[in-house]
């Protein structure tokens, strides 16, 4: 009652006397604190789609595409400790029921290119008019999915949320989310999307009830839900909203409901060979990655580079510390300290000689 009427940062702190009080097994073992269970809980599937076309020497035309189609699904996408998985609602209840959805490494859709053509020569003029070849190698994949993980605001009181209260977890809690799944999606890394009112990059944030749709839909789950709200703010980007839960309940909505913008990279390469005898010959290159220059963001949380800072994803900290939820600013390629030529890094060209004898 009190945090519903005076919705402060302190009202809202759950006891710690009160929280030992409501363990399920406090009566008989009051020395308790937390019951961890460990075991081979968690199950995972993956089914695929595989396609492979291959042409070689067609004209002058040497061709490989792949193509998968698949689905990635689990109540976990690690061994079930890191930040990647939240708090049941019910931890005597179905995991499965509660937990399971696609893994943060779930890709729908990948296509795969690479080819050699090798032109039409023609004798004559030094050789300038044979020898020459062009080679491509292109991906496009869609995106993988991203979720929060609050793991700073103990909605329900039942003080696992924090790894310094029970280190053995690192789990966090959900928010309420309603609307599309498709409006958070981080197409371009929300960029051209208008702020909230604070100018917070990512997903646009509304601080307290400032957020008239924020405010109707916590308003209809009770006053403590408005008390939250209050305290905490909210998102909302086109027709949906994430809201925080009310204090003493659990967040509702799934594990890695949204999804990045997928990957997209094409390199190609122009060769050329000159062929002097039996036993010597060079090829001349110009390559280039990332012809297009198309920016491609690391995933906000998980997956391949990982997300940039636990805040990005923890809907608590993202927006009043002006991070932004959602929000990078690496390409894969910098996010894993690995600058490999096509793995998502911006063009780059180079020439180079060989000379094969």
């Amino acid at each position: 009652a009190t945090c519903a009427a005076t919705p402060t940062k302190k009202n809202r702190t759950p006891k710690a006397g009160l929280e030992q009080a409501g363990r399920p097994y406090n009566t008989p073992f009051p020395y308790l604190k937390f019951i961890d269970y460990y075991g081979n809980l968690d199950t995972s599937n993956y089914n695929g789609l595989q396609a492979v076309l291959t042409s070689r020497n067609y004209h002058g035309l040497t061709l490989t595409g792949g193509y998968t189609y698949a689905h990635s699904l689990g109540e976990s996408s690690d061994q079930g400790t890191s930040g990647g998985l939240v708090i049941p609602a019910n931890s005597y209840g179905c995991f499965r029921c509660q937990l399971y959805t696609s893994t943060a490494f779930d890709m729908r859709h990948r296509f795969t290119i690479s080819g050699t053509y090798a032109l039409p020569g023609k004798k004559g003029f030094g050789q300038m008019l044979e020898g020459w070849s062009i080679n491509t190698a292109g991906v496009i994949q869609t995106g993988t999915p991203w979720g929060v993980n609050d793991t700073t605001t103990d909605f329900a009181g039942v003080g696992e949320a924090f790894a310094r209260d029970n280190p053995q977890t690192n789990l966090g809690m959900q928010w309420d989310f309603f609307g599309n799944p498709s409006d958070f999606e981080a197409i371009h890394n929300f960029s051209g999307v208008t702020p909230g009112p604070t100018g917070v990059t990512g997903v646009p944030y509304y601080p307290s009830t400032t957020n008239a749709k924020c405010l109707a839909q916590s308003q209809s789950m009770g006053s403590l839900a408005v008390a939250s709200l209050t305290n905490l703010g909210c998102y909302a980007l086109g027709s949906s909203v994430l809201v925080p839960p009310a204090y003493g309940s659990f967040g509702t909505m799934p594990r890695n409901p949204w999804r990045d913008q997928g990957f997209r990279n094409w390199d190609l390469s122009i060769s050329k060979a000159f062929k002097f005898n039996e036993r010597f010959s060079a090829q001349i290159r110009a390559e280039f990655f990332n012809i297009l220059n198309h920016v491609n963001f690391v995933n906000p949380f998980g997956g391949p580079g990982g997300a940039g800072t636990p805040n990005d994803i923890n809907p608590s900290k993202a927006g009043p510390s002006g991070t932004g939820l959602g929000y990078v600013l690496n390409t894969p390629d910098a996010a894993s300290s690995n600058p490999i030529l096509g793995s998502g890094g911006n063009r780059d060209m180079q020439l180079g000689l060989k000379l094969i004898f």
